[in-house]
């Protein structure tokens, strides 16, 4: 009599920032947040609207026609009074990054990329071409929260292991916009953290099954 078949576990998935946002946490808060995220796998439906979307279409609109600042005075002056705020303070703080930078949009795509059990979709919101030539699979982060280095670090480690479908010859680069602060990552830091990652990772897959 052939035996029953097991059935394999379906792999976790989350993306880039709920991943570093999982990383940030600390304590039995991490616990829940994993909570959350896989109910809201589980019914996608339950997701709320992510006004943040709405801030990386005005950057990207105002770089692709070279008017930033009519882009960022359009996405301000059209939100209503909960999110205004902070559509304000993303437009200062892009503006103040941007100062006399005036990088090129290039096409970047997605990717994803297995992190032991773990799936994560990797989706920057620009590629960027510097005065230099160099090009940048660029993630924007626009929370209140300041980005702390570990977590820019993780996402930049995230987006260079997958440059190849991001950006092929590509660079990964992590801006705190309401802060107007970019990070990069060196060669030497992108070993040191790939025992870290793979650790974060397995631990949310633990957080995961038992929720």
């Amino acid at each position: 009599m052939t035996s029953p078949k097991l059935s394999t576990p379906k792999p976790a998935y989350v993306t880039l920032p709920t991943f570093v946002g999982y990383s940030a946490s600390k304590g039995p808060s991490r616990s829940s947040f994993v909570r959350r995220q896989r109910r809201l796998y589980e019914d996608p439906a339950r997701a709320a609207f992510n006004y943040y979307r709405r801030a990386a279409n005005a950057v990207r609109a105002g770089r692709a026609a070279r008017q930033d600042e009519v882009a960022m005075r359009a996405l301000v002056n059209n939100a209503d009074e909960r999110t205004r705020p902070h559509y304000a303070a993303i437009a200062e703080g892009w503006l103040r990054y941007l100062g006399r930078r005036d990088p090129k949009l290039v096409e970047v795509g997605r990717a994803k990329f297995a992190l032991g059990e773990l799936e994560i979709g990797i989706s920057p919101q620009l590629g960027l071409r510097k005065s230099n030539g160099r090009k940048y699979a660029t993630w924007l982060y626009f929370k209140e929260e300041p980005l702390t280095r570990d977590a820019a670090q993780l996402a930049l480690w995230l987006l260079t292991e997958g440059m190849p479908d991001l950006l092929p010859g590509g660079e990964a680069l992590v801006v705190d916009v309401r802060r107007a602060k970019e990070f990069t990552l060196s060669a030497r830091d992108r070993e040191r953290l790939r025992p870290w990652a793979a650790s974060e990772a397995s631990a949310f897959v633990t957080l995961w099954r038992a929720a």
